[in-house]
């Protein structure tokens, strides 16, 4: 087994995943909440999961291609990183709903998507049944300011 990038990221990866699930074990959860099928910490710790099995895989079976540092676009990278750390921060203050479909309009213009009807149609309605599904079908409140004001949601 040779050491190259795909494994040193694999490997990078599979310590944040297992980082990860430790945290997300440590989740509170409501004393009525604990027993439920779903609850905060269920998909944490699925993601987590999903996360190790699939870093441990590309550990274990990626081949070494001669990849050099110089074909990653690391700007791409640098920018969605701060993009997604800027969602986090503004997604208390401003909403799901807004935060979220702000965070997908800038990330689908910075990949490339530049039609007006491609981004709203692509990131309006999965928010929104994302929102739907949450609120209405599993009864989790995400507080959303902006979606109260209009009365959608109380």
């Amino acid at each position: 087994m040779s050491i190259n990038y795909s494994r040193i990221t694999a490997l990078i990866f599979l310590l944040f995943f297992v980082l990860y699930s430790y945290f997300a074990r440590e989740i509170v959860v409501f004393d009525f909440d604990v027993g439920a099928d779903f609850n905060a910490k269920t998909f944490p710790i699925l993601i987590s999961y999903l996360g190790i099995g699939v870093s441990f895989l590309t550990f274990v079976l990626c081949k070494n291609d001669g990849q050099t540092m110089a074909q990653y676009e690391w700007l791409g990278v640098i920018v969605l990183f701060v993009l997604v750390f800027t969602y986090g921060i503004i997604i208390k203050s401003i909403g799901f709903f807004l935060s979220t479909n702000l965070f997908l309009l800038v990330a689908y213009y910075y990949l490339g998507a530049r039609s007006y009807k491609v981004l709203l149609l692509c990131s309006l309605p999965v928010v929104g049944g994302m929102q739907f599904m949450l609120h209405q079908l599993l009864g989790v409140y995400i507080r959303d300011p902006f979606l109260n004001f209009l009365g959608i949601i109380s």
